[in-house]
C-alpha cells in the first residue's frame, strides 16, 4: 500500500509566512513606484506649465495694447466660479480648470500658489512656482497673532505685513493712507519701528549715488546675516521694504529697546552692537539685525528724498553743534531718544546727530 505524500503543518506555515513577505514586498514595490501618483504628477505639471504659457501670451498682449504696461504691479485674483472671469486669473489664463481657478493668483505677473495640498505645493515648488498664504486682515492698534496685513491682501511697498505680535499705530495721517511717509509698528513691549517702502521707483534699494555714480568702497563689505537670512534683497523684493528702528537705539539696564525717551545706547563695540540686535528677535516670523550698508543707503536717500538733508544735517538732528534753527530747548546737548519732533524724518527719530552708527557693512570693529 503506498503512502500518500503532503504538506506538512511547519511547511505550510512557513509558506504563508513567505507569502505574506511577497506580498508585503509587492505591495511596498506598488507604493514606492505609484503609477497614479506619477501619472497625477505629469498631467498636473503639464497643466500649469500651460498656465504659465497663457500667462505669457497674455502679459504680451498687454505690452502691445499699452507700452506703458508695467509688468511688476499685473495682478489678478482666484476665481469664485461664477461669471466670466473678468478681474480674475480666469480672464487671462482662460484654459484654467475651474479648481486651479480657487487655488492660483498672478502676484506681479507671476502664478502665485494659494492652495494647501502639500503635495501640490511640492509640485510647484518643482516648477519654480511660489506658494504663498493670504495674509490675514489685522485692524489698527490691535496685535497680530499672525502675518497679517491691514487690508487682508498681499504684503507691498504700500501694504506692509504686520509681523505677529507686533500692531500697527495710527499715528495722525500717516497710517495707513500716507505709506511713504512713514508707518508705524510696535510690538507688546513698545518698541518701535518704521516701515521703510521700496517700491523700485520712488524708493530704490540701492547704494547711496553721488552724481549719478553708485557709491560702493571695495574695502568694505557687509558682515555675516542674522541666522536665517539668506539674501537681503530677496527679503526686500519679497515684502516690499523693511523696517528700521524708530528711535536710536537706547537701553533698558542690559535690553536693547527702539522706545522713546530711553538712554542712548553709546560706547558700544561692533561686536556688542551686532549681537544685541540680533537677539532683540528671532522667530520663525521676524529675525532683527544691524542694517546692511545698502539698506542704511536706501533710507538716507529716501529721507533726502522727503526735503530733510542727511549731507549738511546739523539744522534738524541731535548735534552737539546743532545750529538749531527751531529753537530747540536742549539742543547742542546729548539727549535722550525721540526728545524733538523736529528732529524727525519720515518717522523715524535720532537719525541725524553727534552718535556714529553700526551698520552690518563693518569698517572696523573697534
Amino acid at each position: 500500500m503506498k503512502r500518500k505524500k503532503g504538506i506538512s503543518l511547519i511547511v505550510l506555515v512557513i509558506t504563508i509566512i513567505v507569502i505574506i513577505i511577497l506580498a508585503g514586498a509587492v505591495i511596498l514595490s506598488l507604493a514606492n513606484n505609484n503609477p497614479i501618483e506619477s501619472s497625477n504628477e505629469a498631467t498636473f505639471k503639464t497643466n500649469v506649465a500651460e498656465y504659465n504659457s497663457e500667462l505669457a501670451i497674455a502679459i504680451a498682449n498687454e505690452y502691445l495694447q499699452d507700452n506703458s504696461f508695467d509688468s511688476a504691479t499685473f495682478d489678478a485674483g482666484v476665481w469664485d466660479g461664477t461669471g466670466d472671469g473678468t478681474g480674475t486669473i480666469k480672464e487671462y489664463i482662460t484654459s484654467m480648470s475651474e479648481v486651479d481657478a480657487a487655488k492660483y493668483v498672478i502676484k506681479n505677473s507671476k502664478l502665485v500658489y494659494l492652495g494647501e495640498n502639500e503635495t501640490e505645493k511640492n509640485w510647484n515648488s518643482e516648477m519654480n512656482i511660489v506658494n504663498l498664504k493670504i495674509p490675514s486682515i489685522v485692524a489698527v492698534n490691535v496685535i497680530a497673532t499672525e502675518n497679517s496685513t491691514l487690508d487682508g491682501k498681499f504684503s507691498e511697498y504700500n501694504n506692509p505685513i504686520i509681523p505677529k505680535g507686533f500692531k500697527a499705530i495710527e499715528d495722525g495721517t500717516v497710517w495707513p493712507t500716507n505709506w511713504n511717509t512713514g508707518l508705524v509698528i510696535e510690538d507688546a513691549s513698545g518698541n518701535q519701528f518704521v516701515w521703510v517702502p521700496v517700491d523700485g521707483i520712488n524708493v530704490s534699494y540701492a547704494k547711496w549715488c553721488i552724481t549719478g555714480i553708485e557709491y560702493n568702497d571695495s574695502l568694505i563689505a557687509d558682515d555675516i546675516l542674522p541666522v536665517g537670512i539668506i539674501n537681503e534683497r530677496n527679503q526686500i523684493e519679497k515684502y516690499g521694504g523693511f523696517y528700521i528702528g524708530r528711535y536710536e537705539a537706547g537701553k533698558d539696564g542690559t535690553t536693547l529697546v527702539s522706545k522713546k525717551n530711553a538712554i542712548v545706547w553709546s560706547d558700544i563695540n561692533y561686536i556688542n552692537s551686532k549681537a544685541k540686535a540680533e537677539a532683540m528677535y528671532s522667530t520663525d516670523e521676524v529675525k532683527s539685525g544691524l542694517l546692511t550698508g545698502t539698506e542704511w543707503d536706501t533710507t538716507l536717500e529716501w529721507i533726502q528724498d522727503s526735503g530733510k538733508s542727511v549731507i549738511n544735517n546739523t539744522a534738524w538732528g541731535n548735534f552737539n553743534d546743532s545750529v538749531n534753527p527751531a529753537n530747540v530747548t536742549g539742543a547742542g546737548n546729548q539727549q535722550v531718544t525721540g526728545y524733538s519732533e523736529y528732529w524727525k524724518a519720515n518717522n523715524i527719530y535720532d537719525l541725524a546727530g553727534n552718535f556714529w552708527e553700526w551698520t552690518n557693512e563693518c569698517y572696523n570693529r573697534s
